[in-house]
């Protein structure tokens, strides 16, 4: 698998985190439509035996990366006021620079790292539902709130974000030519009325800087994941639960909701057992009361990481 790099503007705000599960939702679907349901059905199931055709990152904001989960547990030596207040810098740190995100990869940690930029900005929105009988608004009880995002530009310097890649030799256009129909499309939730519309900044870089990387002893994760039974287990991680709903024509299936999913985050990671592999994690069956065919993402894009 080669590594790509793919940016992306948003023209509006969004309402559903770039998650790499979402993400990978979104696209199996623009295959459906595309009339590609033979296409899809073999895709799905190579990447429910371990053998994707691509893994995706989640989407960062500029070139940021999450850093590692084990950057809050280090204790800087020393007894000095300074050596305290650096320690509690270490465990706010949500986001490095690249050079930063280098030298951690290479075990080089210190506690001068830049104070990280706001990257997103959150507010509420105020909407009115409708009665369906009258075809007006205004009803008690009516008004309701939507958290929204948008990226910080003028405090990142920019307005794209960077998604990751890793794609077999043959899928490079056909990833790309399914990122250009989302663009069209949009995405997440309240797409219908212009929420999440984004357009693709360039063409499918590739991307090598995580690549050729010496004395590797486990990996961090660039995506939200759910670890595989055979995965390494000694690592430093957090988790969260993600609360998933079926999309496309299967919203109105009756029951849109998927079950309860408990998944590692982004910045996650793990001594590696053996040579490092370039994704982890698995697809998740029987995750849709509705739906008994439907399975959820779980990979890890993984980058090759020193944990000493």
């Amino acid at each position: 698998m080669k590594t790509y790099c793919l940016k992306i503007k948003p023209h509006s705000s969004f309402l559903t985190p770039w998650q790499a599960d979402t993400i990978f939702g979104h696209l199996c679907w623009i295959m459906a439509w595309r009339k590609e349901k033979d296409i899809l059905a073999k895709f799905l199931e190579d990447c429910k035996n371990g053998n994707p055709a691509f893994v995706l990152s989640d989407g960062f904001p500029a070139d940021l990366l999450p850093a590692p989960v084990h950057l809050s547990l280090i204790t800087p030596k020393g007894e000095t006021l300074e050596d305290y207040q650096n320690g509690k810098k270490l465990k706010k740190i949500a986001w490095l620079t690249w050079e930063e995100f280098e030298s951690v990869r290479n075990g080089k940690i210190n506690t001068q790292f830049q104070e990280n930029p706001k990257t997103f900005k959150t507010f509420t929105t105020l909407h009115s539902s409708i009665n369906r009988i009258k075809g007006t608004t205004g009803d008690e009880g009516s008004l309701f709130e939507l958290e929204e995002y948008a990226i910080e530009a003028n405090k990142l310097k920019t307005d794209t974000l960077s998604i990751y890649l890793k794609i077999k030799n043959g899928w490079e256009e056909k990833v790309f030519s399914l990122f250009k129909d989302l663009s069209l499309m949009g995405y997440g939730r309240k797409k219908s009325i212009g929420k999440g519309s984004f357009e693709i900044v360039g063409e499918l870089e590739p991307f090598d800087k995580f690549d050729d990387f010496k004395g590797e002893n486990g990996f961090i994760s660039l995506s939200n994941f759910v670890p595989a039974k055979t995965d390494p287990t000694e690592g430093y991680y957090k988790t969260f639960v993600k609360y998933g709903k079926l999309g496309g024509e299967f919203t109105f299936s009756g029951n849109p909701f998927k079950k309860p999913l408990m998944m590692l985050t982004a910045g996650s990671t793990f001594y590696a057992n053996g040579d490092l592999k370039p994704f982890y994690g698995r697809m998740v069956d029987g995750i849709s009361p509705a739906k008994p065919e439907v399975v959820h993402y779980g990979y890890a894009f993984s980058v090759p990481i020193c944990l000493d």
